[in-house]
């Protein structure tokens, strides 16, 4: 039998909040399972509770243990395990009214509730904060939200797509099989470039061992115009849905695709992100270039082969598609002011066409009459008519007749009506020259000493996400 000292009293002659000051054997209390999934287990070697267990031991358990009715402790785990260690056999307890076997759920409540003052783990925090939030009141909180998004759906006006007759696609005949070969030879010579157009494939298959369309057919021969073009156009998406041509290797950077990115829990969103923290460090290698550089595009297609020389060198890529494309214009300017750098130098890589070639001129033209920036200069990396000759590059078409810049592209070119386009080029000479044009431009001592403090930042890095993976691990999310 336990001894009681003193009671709170109970006016209206219900069971008393507390009875206090009870002395109990140690062993008849009982401790929370729900505590270790709180709080952690307790360990008998942690140096706070070997320290509490010498307290006790000197000067005796100065604050009671909270217990339950049927005796689970509420307030106590700790100084529990501390009067075990220092070998007390019984111990003052107050009882609370509540019955962790007949109400759990306030007997949780109340346990965290009681423990709130004391210094908590990250973990320990968090999931007191999951059991203070009503699940009841989280989950409506969310089936409104989805409530609200779904009325705001309007499907009146809409009209329902419904074929009468799906077609048929007609299989990848024998015949074919030394064209998609070919196709397959060029995606395999061209791996570290992937993925490419289909105009990028379409530059590659021509030339004297330019494949046949069609095995069967002598004069079905690949060659630079509309039709043999419409004919890869149909093997490329027909070579895909047959599992003949690999998916990732051709893509249409001219349609992109956003996504929005769920995930099944919390504990999978938890571990996305400690997978990818501090992932992909560059340090800013143009900082202390004395000039603001930037890469300007006429065409998403090269996008994917540039990018990574841009990204060496850390200069921003613009993808400016004729002379009409004025956010990225004002974007670039912007970036330049922020850069509080003198000169403005734009690398432009675009088509040898009229349009294509007046892209550096009206960029020029723009800057300095719409935004008054007088000190620019302007390079065309690529296409030039030098790389046409070097490199021996097929012609795409003639030049467009009704293009306003048209008379002065062939003035230029001396009466030259051909145009040639980027991915005529080699996707690696077509690198190389921009990495050439960069190095032409740049400080390369400052560069190098750039690229030398990278090297102690990511010491830094390492350390930080070492850190940050021990914490998120001690969450303890399922």
């Amino acid at each position: 039998m336990s001894k009681t000292h003193r009671q709170k009293a109970s006016g209206n002659g219900q069971q008393p909040e507390l009875d206090l000051v009870q002395v109990r054997p140690l062993n008849s209390i009982k401790p929370a399972p729900e505590n270790d999934d709180i709080y952690n287990a307790i360990s008998v070697d942690d140096l706070e509770i070997l320290e509490l267990a010498r307290s006790i031991k000197e000067h005796g358990l100065q604050e009671p243990i909270l217990i339950s009715r049927d005796g689970f402790i509420i307030s106590g785990h700790r100084r529990r395990v501390a009067a075990y260690l220092a070998k007390l056999e019984h111990v003052r307890v107050r009882v609370h009214r509540v019955s962790r076997t007949e109400n759990r759920d306030e007997f949780i409540k109340l346990l965290v509730e009681m423990n709130s003052q004391r210094i908590k783990s990250a973990s320990e925090l968090l999931h007191e904060s999951i059991i203070k939030t009503n699940p009841k009141k989280a989950h409506q909180q969310i089936i409104n939200d989805r409530i609200e998004k779904e009325n705001n759906r309007n499907l009146d006006n809409l009209s329902v797509i419904d074929p009468v007759y799906d077609g048929r696609r007609c299989e990848i005949s024998r015949a074919k099989f030394p064209f998609l070969e070919a196709i397959n030879r060029v995606l395999a010579e061209q791996r570290s470039y992937w993925p490419l157009s289909v105009r990028q494939i379409h530059y590659r298959l021509l030339g004297e061992d330019a494949p046949l369309k069609h095995a069967s057919k002598p004069d079905s021969r690949y060659i630079n115009d509309l039709k043999s073009y419409s004919s890869l156009t149909d093997i490329v998406t027909r070579g895909r849905i047959a599992g003949r041509i690999p998916w990732e290797a051709i893509d249409d950077e001219t349609r992109p695709i956003d996504l929005n990115k769920a995930y099944r829990n919390v504990a999978e969103f938890l571990r996305s992100e400690a997978s990818n923290f501090l992932e992909g460090y560059w340090r800013n290698r143009q900082q202390s270039q004395p000039d603001h550089i930037e890469i300007v595009l006429e065409k998403l297609t090269v996008r994917t082969i540039l990018k990574p020389v841009a990204q060496e060198y850390t200069i921003p890529v613009s993808t400016i598609r004729g002379m009409g494309s004025t956010p990225p214009k004002k974007k670039l300017v912007e970036r330049y002011r922020r850069s509080r750098k003198g000169k403005l130098i734009l690398l432009v890589v675009s088509d040898l066409d009229p349009a294509g070639d007046a892209i550096a001129d009206d960029l020029v033209k723009c800057f300095r009459r719409d935004y008054g920036i007088r000190n620019i200069e302007a390079y065309k990396v690529a296409l030039t008519i030098e790389q046409v000759e070097q490199f021996g590059l097929t012609p795409s078409m003639d030049a467009k007749e009704e293009s306003p810049t048209y008379n002065a592209f062939v003035e230029k070119y001396d009466g030259m009506t051909d145009a040639y386009e980027l991915e005529a080029m080699e996707p690696s000479d077509l690198s190389e020259t921009l990495a050439s044009a960069i190095e032409d431009v740049i400080d390369i001592e400052r560069y190098n000493e750039e690229l030398a403090a990278e090297e102690v930042d990511s010491q830094k890095i390492i350390a930080i996400q070492e850190r940050v993976e021990a914490f998120l691990e001690s969450l303890q999310i399922d």
